[in-house]
C-alpha cells in the first residue's frame, strides 16, 4: 500500500515495505508508543548516524533506538537530552563538521550534564495554551524558609534598612 512521497527524493513509501521488513517493523513498533517530543528526538538523533553518501540501514537504526533508550529510564531527561544534541550537532554540521556520529559519547556527556531543573515536561495538547512545568525531586521549600531567604536578600541589598515583605493577595 503506497503511503506517500518522500519530500527529499520523491519516491514512493509503501507500508508493507515497512511492515514486511523485520528491523523496519520493529523500529516502527518502538518509536511508536513514544510520546511525540521523545520520539520526533529519537528520530532526528538517528539521523545524525547516517553516512553522508549512504542510507542509514533499518536494523543500523533500530540497534541504536535501542542503545539510545536503555541510556537514561527518565524519559523527560532523555528528550531533553537527545534534542540538546541534535541542535548542537546540526550547528556543527553546518559550520563545516559533516561527519556522522560513531557512538553514543556525546549524547552520555549532555545526559551527565543536564541538571534536573531544566527537564521540562512537553505542554499537554490537552490544555490548548502551551505551559511549562518544571519537574523536581528535590527539596520543596517551605513559607518560612523563603521568608528567612528574601529577608537575608533584603539585608544585603539595603544594608541599614529593615523592610517589611510583601504578603501575597
Amino acid at each position: 500500500m503506497k503511503l506517500s512521497r518522500c519530500p527529499v527524493c520523491h519516491s514512493n513509501l509503501h507500508l508493507d515495505a515497512l511492515v514486511n521488513d523485520g528491523a523496519a517493523s520493529e523500529l516502527l513498533a518502538l518509536i511508536a508508543p513514544l510520546d511525540g517530543g521523545l520520539g520526533r528526538a529519537l528520530v532526528a538523533y538517528i539521523g545524525l548516524f547516517r553516512p553522508a553518501k549512504s542510507d542509514l540501514s533499518f536494523s543500523r537504526a533500530l540497534k541504536l533506538a535501542n542503545e539510545t533508550l536503555v541510556l537514561s529510564n527518565n524519559r523527560d531527561w532523555l528528550r531533553v537530552a537527545l534534542s540538546q544534541t541534535v541542535a548542537s550537532l546540526r550547528a556543527a554540521r553546518t559550520s563545516g563538521q559533516p561527519r556522522p556520529l560513531t557512538n553514543h559519547n556525546y549524547l552520555k556527556k549532555v545526559l551527565s550534564s543536564i541538571d534536573e531543573q531544566a527537564v521540562v515536561a512537553p505542554a499537554s495538547p490537552a490544555k490548548g495554551k502551551p505551559t511549562l512545568e518544571i519537574k523536581s525531586t528535590g527539596h520543596v521549600e517551605t513559607k518560612a524558609e523563603s521568608q528567612a531567604k528574601w529577608e537575608a536578600q533584603m539585608a544585603k541589598l539595603r544594608p541599614g534598612k529593615a523592610m517589611a515583605p510583601k504578603e501575597a493577595s
